[in-house]
């Protein structure tokens, strides 16, 4: 089949109004090392938006729009994106290619056999899956062997304009090359292109060397001669927006996090004075929560229906279930299950597990331990690296002494301990199920079940509970 494009070419599929996925479709992600403008050693597409790396935020849309074979083509150290995005997403190398042409051709091989390529910005993380959708749809649709998007700019300073000639698409004129009459002309080029990937290769190869960033924009004029080439304007300017400076990140921070807050709302979660909630790009929330002023859901949080979280929490990368009360504590990298009440000041530390129905009262911490159904931390305790029961009751001011100057040890806690006030556990130890504690006690030894023990060091009481007649803890 002859396209409308120089030479023959298989067009990319029968004609359609619309897709619905990116399914069958290689992007690549163009994600170049410049921070200049940034002043940053840090690369400008790992600078985080809405708490995600920008070249990651482009990479989570795709997927969602069912892109399975995601490219990013490295300007940027290889390693640090590696570190940022998923095992899945291919990363070629392109630190020395000489503009964006170039760098696209490098990813010739790791398109595999797919017949359509999208080629998308990595510091363009405002654009929207519907936006893609739209132009993957548009291209096939057209039958063309290159669309790309356009936007009308109020501000087009800094991109490429939009030649026409009897409303068609002649070409772009880089910025540096503008007449003086093409200057105010506001549809600009965004960067975003959907092309035939037989065509897309052989003409990037035949492209004349050019070290400009926007050298993909030559790609135009070539499937302009022969007529095969769409333009498709996207619907709100702000999705191509690009961030290569820290206002412009500013900027699209605040805007992604309207967007957030205001799907959250209208997906069933109640926000109280919406603009104090800082909620990030992967934070997952369910119906009939009520989330408080002041409060920060931040990385990769996930919260469960009919919670209420807040005011002033911080909630970093914890899985929280169902029901589940959260006072204004700072609680991360851990899971929560259903019906938690966790009061004011506490604070719960990476690599906990706290079951069904617990209680944390108020300047509680807890670290690395995992807290049985149904118990309660009142007041004032420190409990890390330990294993505590179900029902289990820890007088205000306990403690698990679980450092000893060089290594951390854990304490094993039993079901239904009643730990007294200002009870001292010195790792490693073990409290057996429904031993008790004295206030004040510093447990040094086992505590067999059942067993109440006194003193310091504690011991359990009898007959004479100083010392003779009793044994040691």
């Amino acid at each position: 089949m002859t396209s409308r494009a120089t030479g023959t070419y298989p067009l990319s599929s029968p004609k359609t109004n619309a897709v619905t996925s990116l399914a069958g479709w290689t992007a690549l992600v163009l994600a170049p090392a410049d921070a200049v403008r940034m002043q940053s050693a840090t690369p400008t597409v790992l600078h985080e938006v809405a708490g995600v790396p920008m070249v990651r935020l482009v990479c989570d849309l795709l997927q969602e729009a069912g892109c399975a074979h995601i490219v990013v083509v490295a300007g940027a150290p290889r390693v640090a994106l590696a570190n940022v995005l998923d095992e899945g997403i291919e990363i070629v190398d392109a630190q020395d290619a000489e503009g964006s042409a170039n760098a696209t051709l490098r990813a010739r091989a790791a398109t595999g056999t797919d017949r359509n390529v999208l080629i998308l910005r990595a510091d363009m993380p405002l654009i929207s899956t519907r936006t893609l959708l739209e132009l993957a749809g548009r291209h096939l649709g057209e039958s063309r062997v290159l669309t790309f998007l356009t936007a009308y700019l109020t501000d087009p300073n800094g991109f490429g304009r939009i030649q026409r000639r009897n409303g068609l698409v002649q070409g772009i004129v880089r910025e540096r090359d503008l007449t003086s009459a093409m200057r105010g002309q506001p549809e600009v080029s965004a960067g975003l292109y959907a092309a035939d990937a037989t065509w897309l290769w052989e003409t990037l190869a035949a492209l004349e060397p050019n070290a400009s960033a926007d050298s993909l924009g030559d790609l135009v004029s070539h499937a302009v001669a022969g007529g095969g080439v769409d333009a498709y304007q996207v619907t709100e300017a702000t999705e191509v927006a690009q961030v290569g400076d820290r206002v412009q990140l500013a900027h699209a921070d605040r805007v992604l996090r309207d967007r957030i807050r205001e799907r959250l709302m209208r997906e069933g979660v109640t926000l109280m004075a919406p603009a104090t909630i800082y909620i990030d790009a992967r934070v997952q929330v369910g119906g009939d929560t009520v989330i408080l002023p002041g409060t920060h859901l931040l990385g990769a949080t996930r919260i469960g229906s009919g919670c209420r979280i807040g005011p002033n929490a911080i909630v970093r990368d914890m899985t929280i279930a169902d029901r589940c009360e959260i006072g204004g504590s700072t609680l991360e990298g851990s899971a929560i299950a259903e019906g938690v009440t966790v009061g004011p000041y506490c604070h719960v530390r990476p690599g906990s597990t706290i079951e069904r129905d617990v209680h944390l009262g108020n300047y509680a911490e807890v670290k690395a331990s995992r807290i049985g159904e149904r118990t309660a931390i009142g007041h004032f305790s420190y409990i890390g690296d330990a294993d505590v029961g179900a029902d289990v009751n820890v007088g205000a001011g306990s403690i698990t002494a679980n450092y000893d100057g060089e290594r951390k040890h854990r304490t094993v806690i039993g079901d239904g301990v009643k730990l007294g006030s200002d009870t001292i556990m010195v790792a490693p130890v073990t409290l057996g199920a429904g031993s008790r504690t004295g206030a004040g006690a510093v447990v040094v030894d086992d505590v067999p079940p059942g067993a109440t023990v006194i003193g310091v060091p504690a011991r359990t009481r009898g007959a004479d509970a100083t010392g003779e007649g009793g044994h040691s803890a």
